[in-house]
């Protein structure tokens, strides 16, 4: 979007008493924003489709106050803003679309087919860990993109893995792409960034409200050509992704559990009600209709110093998440020492950082 255009598509999408079907309506008509707003004489004004308020917002072409700030922001951190009429059209065919799309790298490269969403818990299981990595690294290895909400849990092992294994990944955010949520997940953010693209519907400045994580899981669906649910209860956002899904008329994959477990509750109702059982790479290559096999570009060999390999060796002998504390006392080195060793693992993709500052093993 030119820059001198923003003005207009942000005054339409913050009027007053317009609802999204209204709004839709409208640029069938006419759909250049810039053609009528702050323009009284324009003949959507003379129609009576527009509420008074409505009208009176667009004729003068009011802005959010802090239009300068985001404007700012935007600059900043190299965010880019699409209309609906610019960004993929799989986003822009779905029920309730967005009308502005915020964008942090290249998003149409990141997206090109194949495409898999990775939802799941933030209170992921060393299991559902586990399994991920197994079944995720040959669909990474293959080419295939990866898109998920940034969040803790499996969201961060599917990015991780992606980021590893040097294939684009996209992460849906919930608030402004000026700051990242979680926390924990900045530097991951700006590997995704280098390869992929951070995409989010709201201005920047807008905080993570929570009733913007439900609602950006359409766009987490809509991006991908296959959605992927790894764990969580029935009553969980990654639910919420595979019911976007189905809407969109996306297939669905699920990667069956224990029956006694919370975690296990969505996947399996999933399965139950026709969506793919996931138990090996090779459902997920098939069902996306990919091949398997390793391109000789991504064969980046990990070289870990000992001191490296010891953490590595650590958290797999453990199968859990490590607190920092844990590490220090099971490894020996000093804390400046481990510090570093954890960054550079980090920096590898080997280790990531999950829930209360723990440190986890991809």
């Amino acid at each position: 979007m030119r820059t001198e255009d923003y003005p207009a598509w942000l005054c339409l999408k913050t009027a007053p008493q317009l609802s999204q079907k209204a709004c839709m309506e409208i640029l069938e008509h006419y759909p250049d924003p810039v053609d009528f707003v702050g323009k009284s004489a324009h003949p959507i004004y003379a129609g009576g489709i527009l509420k008074s308020q409505t009208a009176l917002h667009l004729k003068e072409g009011v802005l959010p106050a802090n239009l300068p700030q985001i404007r700012q922001l935007m600059t900043r951190y190299e965010i880019s803003c699409l209309s609906i009429h610019e960004y993929p059209e799989r986003v822009a065919d779905i029920f309730s679309p967005p009308l502005l799309l915020y964008v942090r790298g290249d998003l149409q490269k990141a997206i090109t087919p194949p495409s898999l969403a990775v939802v799941g818990t933030r209170k992921a299981s060393t299991y559902g860990r586990e399994m991920l990595k197994k079944v995720l690294t040959p669909v990474c290895e293959a080419g295939a993109s990866i898109i998920s909400g940034l969040a803790l849990g499996i969201d961060t092992v599917a990015h991780n893995l992606a980021v590893r294994n040097h294939t684009p990944t996209v992460g849906v955010l919930a608030c402004g792409l000026d700051s990242i949520y979680p926390a924990q997940n900045l530097e991951l953010s700006h590997k995704i960034i280098a390869n992929g693209a951070l995409v989010s519907e709201y201005e920047p400045n807008s905080k993570p409200d929570r009733w913007n994580f439900p609602a950006r899981n359409r766009i987490i669906s809509a991006l991908a050509d296959l959605v992927f649910v790894v764990e969580g209860p029935i009553s969980s956002g990654a639910l919420l992704t595979a019911k976007s899904a189905i809407e969109q008329g996306k297939d669905l994959a699920a990667l069956p559990g224990n029956i006694n477990s919370l975690n296990s509750e969505g996947p399996n109702h999933l399965i139950r009600n026709g969506a793919a059982l996931i138990s090996k790479a090779e459902d997920l290559l098939e069902l996306m209709q990919i091949s398997g096999e390793k391109s000789k570009q991504l064969e980046i060999a990990d070289v870990l110093s000992i001191a490296e390999q010891k953490i590595c060796d650590i958290l797999a002998r453990e199968k859990r998440n490590l607190s920092f504390d844990e590490l220090f006392a099971q490894s020996g080195f000093n804390a400046g020492k481990l510090s570093t060793i954890i960054t550079n693992l980090e920096l590898k993709g080997l280790v990531a950082k999950d829930i209360g500052n723990t440190f986890m093993l991809i």
